[in-house]
């Protein structure tokens, strides 16, 4: 998928970058596409008609950021504009690494395949996006290792008519815009290996159907962890009155990760080294961790969200960013337990700030929500809040990225 034209108001000019999963057959997440935008650009494409915009923000992907911030061990999709391919030295960068994209727009030429050909035996894999048999010279699917389909775009029966073409030159598939589960269950029958889009972060709510008690608990644990009238004793007792949690909790504050001197042996020790608000946020996704059966990447997905609203709330000067922080982590609560939010909500004593921006998204919290969910999905013209500068904003995700990550590892059972 190409980066979104959608332009960032105000603010300095700054490379926003954001990554999109692309998961497996088994929804697990085998690489990331890089979605880049130079905030500032005063005109649609922009960020991808310049070659200048465009080095720069894979220099500070690969650089400033780190590629192993911002997507761990895993390859990278960049989209490369005409400019970056042309000639027989194109830009070229950890080609173990990045798998290098172009758009089904650009026609082919001489340079162009000449500029392809350096990239290959440079060892990187090339990707056609948006690829239409309609459109696209057949020679290009000579070139790439990988040809990407908008879904979306094509009926079943015009998927029907060329997916197995592609399939008999062994080039992997990969559907984009892949937004129901259906889709998704069509695609991996017709050989397709990789899927984007939001066919994850969609609630597949069964009607009458009860959250069981176990998990319900749960959640008003997790409700109670975030009372900020508690005392440290009422704290020690919510987190205690979980055996399983308990010992998971202790286990991740003893492990290599904490590097403590010696082991913490119970949850009132855990409070005085790490804090209040450290123990509430861990005790949190311990047991957020504990819904079995959703694929991982969920729950990397709301951490993020969490730690991104958290950020922003602190970056904008709020005194307590609690609220903030569970209303990121609960806002993919109706895809995680296939319930309404608004039924679960009903259930669970939250305060009244954080049910509107659940509900609503209204609210400052509901504004710093939304604007987390604006950079996931690489909106960039929505992505604002609260007047911070867009390289702050940036900071913020790439902050909550590498943060969900490295606590996912810390948690997970």
């Amino acid at each position: 998928m190409p980066p979104s034209g959608e332009t960032q108001a105000g603010g300095s000019s700054a490379a926003l970058v954001a990554r999109q999963p692309i998961y497996s057959d088994t929804m697990t997440v085998v690489a990331y596409e890089l979605l880049y935008h130079e905030a500032g650009a005063s005109a649609p494409g922009a960020a991808l008609s310049s070659r200048d915009a465009t080095l720069k923000v894979i220099a500070d992907a690969a650089l400033e950021i780190g590629l192993d911030r911002l997507a761990g061990g895993l390859p990278v999709h960049i989209n490369y504009p005409r400019e970056l391919l042309l000639g027989n030295s194109p830009v070229s960068m950890h080609p173990e690494r990045v798998v290098i994209e172009w758009v089904e727009d650009i026609p082919a030429s001489p340079a162009l395949l000449e500029g392809i050909n350096a990239l290959k035996a440079r060892g990187h894999r090339i990707a056609l996006d948006d690829y239409s048999p309609r459109l696209n010279d057949p020679q290009l699917l000579d070139v790439v290792d990988i040809v990407k389909i908008d879904v979306a775009q094509q009926s079943r029966a015009e998927l029907a008519k060329f997916v197995p073409g592609l399939l008999k030159r062994d080039l992997t598939l990969i559907a984009e815009e892949v937004e129901t589960v259906e889709q998704f269950e069509h695609c991996v029958q017709m050989g397709f290996k990789g899927f984007q889009g939001d066919f994850l972060h969609r609630p597949q709510t069964v009607k009458a159907q009860r959250l069981p008690a176990s998990r319900l608990a749960t959640l008003r644990l997790i409700a109670a962890l975030q009372n900020e009238d508690y005392s440290l004793r009422e704290i020690e007792g919510v987190v205690s009155q979980d055996l399983s949690i308990s010992y998971r909790v202790l286990r991740c504050i003893n492990s290599s990760y904490y590097n403590l001197p010696h082991k913490v042996e119970s949850i009132r020790q855990a409070i005085v080294i790490l804090g209040l608000d450290n123990l509430r946020q861990l005790a949190t996704l311990v047991s957020m961790q504990s819904f079995e059966n959703r694929p991982m990447s969920l729950f990397v997905t709301a951490m993020t969200r969490a730690r991104m609203c958290e950020q922003l709330a602190r970056l904008a000067g709020a005194k307590d960013t609690g609220p903030y922080f569970i209303t990121g982590l609960f806002s993919l609560l109706d895809v995680l337990t296939g319930i309404p939010t608004a039924e679960l909500l009903d259930e669970l004593p939250l305060a009244p700030a954080v049910e509107r921006a659940l509900l609503a998204q209204e609210g400052d919290i509901g504004t710093a929500l939304k604007c987390a969910h604006a950079y996931e999905r690489a909106s960039w013209g929505r992505v604002a809040y609260n007047g911070l500068a867009p390289a702050l904003i940036r900071a913020a995700y790439v902050d909550a990225v590498f943060w969900a990550e490295q606590t996912q590892a810390l948690t997970a059972k």
